[in-house]
């Protein structure tokens, strides 16, 4: 990994608190889930007493099949119709889960419904035992959930207090990105960086190299485009921070991309079927799979380079078809703190009715940066409601936190509470709510993951056990996020003994200096490099403080030939310019600029053809460097 290891004197106490819960779940929670179960009561109750006193057999098929998706067939004797609205349904629930689409399920029950009462209308045999038969099956199945939830509630109480035990004796850990200024990019880490600017420095409306399989999901190209943002960011601030030129231009390109139909087209179908809307504005209303994650790649660059020309108006043009939706970055700041507010539990939904609540790490973080880059105080606004609602309404009673909750019923789907997730989530929450982050790293690595073995093994559950990045079935798609935990939380250890073991499950190919896992998705290789990057507490610093004073205002690298010229460092105090340079194209003679120096200043060269070199009038100068091997080269003033 390149980064420093968290050093011993970054231990700041002992002991997480955790709070075993005496309710399953959260007041916002609670409520929502009173009012499902109250309609869905009322629904079966009107239906058994409309089939136990109506005499028609179009009726009673009808008030049954309201009872269950299905169930009039079992009145009219039609079994296989009965199992395949079963399997229909299950397949809308999914399409409901996968692309928000709420409709699906509802047309599935509501067909078969009125099929099997055009059935019984029409004279065809039925079975009278389906009266008391379905109600009474209907009323076992609710019964037989409330003890499974009540015993799995006690279970989970259970866990939180052993959990509980053992976090109030952990040491507590600060990660800090310390030791860094003295680093740079190895040949490797450069190679994994030519992989992902190969890709990110096409035209624009290229996608080669991208997994293009679904834009509704985790495979979406979207979350390719963040993820190798994030990594480009992270690299820069951390071991270029006084380099612009092609890492700043191939960052700008992801922006850019995602504006195009390929990348966002997706939320016109969700809008439609999902809110029952045709207003396919992109971040109007939910979407936090698009807004949040934008943000925060808007929010990285400017704050690592002090270029604010997404801020400028109709800089973030979405178009589909002949309409457009032309955003700012302040504009998309301001979307997500209003969908903050009008949600009924603070984090807002990806999908419609879905909150995924990793999704929501990245909008927070957004919402960070603005206040920090613009003035704005939406964590003064937003903030406390949303580490409470987080706290109330997605830590399960065993102190993890809920994937995903429906803003609308308040179900959860428990499968996808997993080991990934739980990483995922620690690296995005560590700049808004450390502790929390921390704590959840804790779990996850204590229970989650053993290295007593020749190989060290991830606990796989749910989601885990596939490479989200192309739902491809390997124990290896689980690699990256904890990759990701374990760096941005200072487990170098742990990184280093997970990198041997990918490099030798999965060994990486290299082609035309660039590194690649042919084995794992575009996205989970993005999340590599986005981990490899990282130092210990690098994402927080990325989000909270970003560079100083001196880099935002002193000399910069900006002008270089990419891949001739690779940067593997580059800094400032504010007056001096030190870079190391690799050549990515075999030895030869190349031409570097700087600027943002003193108009008509003169400098002293060092590792560059020329000893000395004055500026133009607008703080520029054009350097040539024989570059055969790594290479070091400085500028300063002269005294």
């Amino acid at each position: 990994m390149s980064g420093s290891t968290v050093e011993a004197e970054e231990a700041v106490g002992i002991g997480y608190s955790l709070d075993v819960p005496e309710q399953p779940n959260g007041p916002a929670v609670r409520r929502l889930l009173r009012r499902s179960g109250s309609l869905m009561g009322a629904i079966a109750v009107a239906a058994t007493l409309t089939a136990a006193v109506s005499n028609r057999p179009g009726v009673r098929a009808l008030a049954l099949g309201a009872m269950a998706p299905g169930a009039g067939y079992l009145y009219t004797r039609k079994p296989l119709r009965f199992m395949a609205t079963i399997a229909s349904f299950l397949a809308s629930m999914v399409a409901w889960f996968g692309s928000g689409n709420i409709v699906a399920p509802i047309l599935v029950w509501l067909a078969a419904a009125m099929n099997a009462r055009k059935q019984a209308a029409g004279g065809t045999r039925i079975w009278n035992g389906a009266l008391p038969a379905i109600p009474a099956v209907l009323m076992g199945t609710v019964g037989a959930g409330v003890v499974a939830r009540r015993r799995a509630f006690r279970a989970a109480q259970g866990r939180g207090r052993a959990r509980a035990e053992y976090l109030a004796r952990a040491v507590r850990l600060d990660p800090q990105p310390k030791g860094v200024g003295a680093q740079e990019l190895s040949e490797t880490d450069l190679a994994v960086a030519r992989s992902l600017l190969d890709r990110a420095l096409q035209p624009l409306e290229r996608f080669e190299g991208f997994d293009r399989i679904d834009q509704f999901q985790t495979a979406a190209m979207r979350y390719q485009l963040n993820f190798m943002q994030y990594a480009l960011a992270t690299a820069q601030l951390h071991f270029t921070p006084s380099f612009h030129g092609y890492l700043s231009a191939a960052q700008r390109n992801l922006i850019d991309k995602l504006t195009l139909p390929a990348a966002w087209r997706y939320w016109a179908f969700e809008q439609t079927w999902g809110n029952l809307s045709l207003d396919w504005d992109p971040m109007k209303r939910d979407n936090i799979m698009l807004s949040g994650y934008l943000g925060m790649m808007l929010g990285a660059y400017e704050s690592n380079t002090g270029d604010n020309r997404y801020r400028r108006s109709g800089a973030l043009p979405f178009r589909l078809g002949k309409r457009t939706w032309p955003y700012t970055h302040d504009m998309v700041s301001e979307s997500i703190h209003a969908n903050m507010q009008r949600s009924g539990m603070t984090l807002f939904p990806c999908e419609p009715n879905w909150i995924y609540s990793a999704c929501n790490m990245p909008a927070i973080s957004t919402l960070m940066m603005s206040d920090r880059l613009h003035g704005t105080r939406f964590i003064e606004s937003i903030g406390e409601a949303f580490r409470r609602r987080l706290h109330d309404e997605f830590i399960t009673p065993d102190g993890r936190v809920t994937a995903i909750r429906s803003s609308r019923l308040g179900v959860t789907i428990p499968m996808l509470t997993s080991t990934i997730a739980d990483c995922g989530l620690a690296s995005m929450l560590h700049a808004f709510d450390p502790d929390l982050a921390q704590r959840c790293w804790t779990i996850a690595r204590r229970e989650f993951i053993d290295t007593s073995g020749a190989e060290p093994v991830i606990a796989l559950r749910g989601w885990d056990a596939i490479d989200t990045g192309n739902y491809r079935k390997t124990p290896l798609g689980a690699f990256a996020p904890v990759m990701w935990a374990a760096a941005e939380m200072g487990d170098t250890g742990l990184f280093v003994e997970l990198s041997a073991s990918l490099d030798r499950q999965a060994p990486p190919i290299e082609s035309g200096g660039a590194r690649w896992y042919t084995a794992l998705s575009t996205n989970m290789n993005a999340m590599l490099a986005l981990a490899r990057f990282n130092p210990p507490g690098g994402q927080r610093a990325l989000i909270s403080d970003g560079p100083g004073v001196a880099t935002l205002t002193g000399p910069i690298l900006d002008d270089v030939v990419y891949p001739e010229v690779l940067v593997a460092s580059a800094r400032t105090d504010g007056a001096d310019l030190r870079v190391v340079l690799r050549p990515g194209a075999g030895a030869a003679r190349v031409g570097i600029g700087v600027r943002r120096l003193q108009p008509f200043g003169r400098y002293l060269l060092h590792g560059a053809v020329e000893d000395e070199a004055i500026a133009d009038n607008q703080g520029r100068i054009h350097l040539e460097v024989d570059l055969c091997d790594r290479t070091e080269v400085s500028l300063m003033p002269a005294a």
